[in-house]
């Protein structure tokens, strides 16, 4: 045996400790975006497994979020961290409409919101962008972007050419102008810089229980999934997204799976039927009582969930189709 081949002790404690360190980050990870969605504990996972894949990817300055929403989960990423009192679903509204409209809960801020921070981000972002105002709202409340702007992704972004090292978007497939949105991508990333896109593949359609609509009563599948494929217009394979990439003259550097049909079938059904009933109910208890259930609630489910919140657990029979990917893309023209 070759001595490249035998770990010294010492060695092999470096490595341990690497592998501890990273338990450590991955657990406390989870557990600070369950904080955050408690009452979408299937979402908090995903986000997380988002969240550690984008970690390997450096988000260099100045980096843009691209439809960044309420700008909580680029915050937990970058290392920020709330006070247990805090979580998303206290400034909500459209409770009552959210089955037979498909509203948007989140689409609403209260007066007077001001998560508290008990932990800053280790860097800040240059800019953050969004279609929806209230949601930039929430975002500028956290004091983490330089720059706030309302944008529709379908129209020309509202940002100088070559302006951003990095562009981070995990909502590419929500655009119906794919194509129009990606030259916009290669217009505002700088040369050497990188477009660090996560997109569903329609994998995810084969993941879920519209598969299986023929045998499910009328009705069933409105209240599971809420419409929630007709606003991924984009879905589509792995091969399209690629050669969507190569039109807009970006190259793939790097194309790494984190998501499993496992995690996709278990996030189809979740707690999303009855979300709105539990956040009524949640939000009608008092301060204290709220933070009680809510402490013992996130200590559950990070038990549930940190044994799939790996990006290769699988308990498929045989090898299918990753559900999301993280594309790494730079200029190639």
């Amino acid at each position: 045996m070759s001595n490249s081949a035998v770990k010294t002790p010492m060695a092999s404690a470096r490595i341990d400790a690497t592998t501890s360190a990273a338990e450590d980050h991955r657990k406390s990870l989870l557990k600070r975006f369950v904080a955050c969605y408690w009452l979408r504990p299937e979402n908090a996972y995903w986000m997380a497994l988002r969240s550690m894949a984008l970690s390997r990817v450096p988000l260099a300055s100045p980096a843009i979020d691209l439809a960044c929403g309420d700008g909580i989960f680029t915050f937990l990423h970058s290392g920020g961290a709330f006070d247990p009192s805090f979580d998303v679903f206290q400034s909500v509204a459209a409770l009552d409409r959210v089955r037979s409209e498909h509203a948007d809960m989140f689409d609403h801020a209260a007066e007077g919101y001001t998560p508290k921070v008990v932990q800053a981000p280790t860097q800040r972002m240059a800019a953050g962008l969004d279609a929806k105002p209230a949601l930039l709202a929430k975002a500028a409340a956290l004091g983490f972007y330089d720059r706030l702007i309302v944008q529709d992704g379908n129209r020309p972004l509202a940002v100088e050419e070559e302006s951003f090292e990095t562009v981070y978007c995990n909502a590419a497939y929500w655009i119906e102008d794919i194509d129009g949105f990606l030259r916009e991508l290669h217009r505002v990333v700088r040369a050497g810089g990188r477009v660090i896109l996560q997109v569903k593949l329609d994998s995810m359609r084969r993941y879920n229980l519209e598969a299986y609509a023929g045998a499910l009563p009328e009705g069933f599948l409105d209240i599971i999934g809420r419409g929630r494929l007709d606003c991924w217009p984009s879905l589509t394979d792995r091969a399209t997204w690629e050669s969507r990439f190569a039109h807009a003259g970006l190259a793939v550097e790097q194309a790494e799976p984190f998501v499993t049909p496992t995690h996709a079938r278990i996030w189809d059904v979740g707690l999303r039927p009855i979300a709105p009933l539990l956040v009524r109910m949640a939000n009608a208890l008092t301060p204290e009582m709220r933070t009680a259930i809510k402490s013992d609630w996130v200590d559950l489910f990070c038990e549930l969930l940190d044994p799939i919140c790996h990006e290769d657990f699988s308990l498929e029979s045989q090898p299918d189709e990753p559900a999301e990917i993280q594309y790494v893309l730079a200029r190639s023209s």
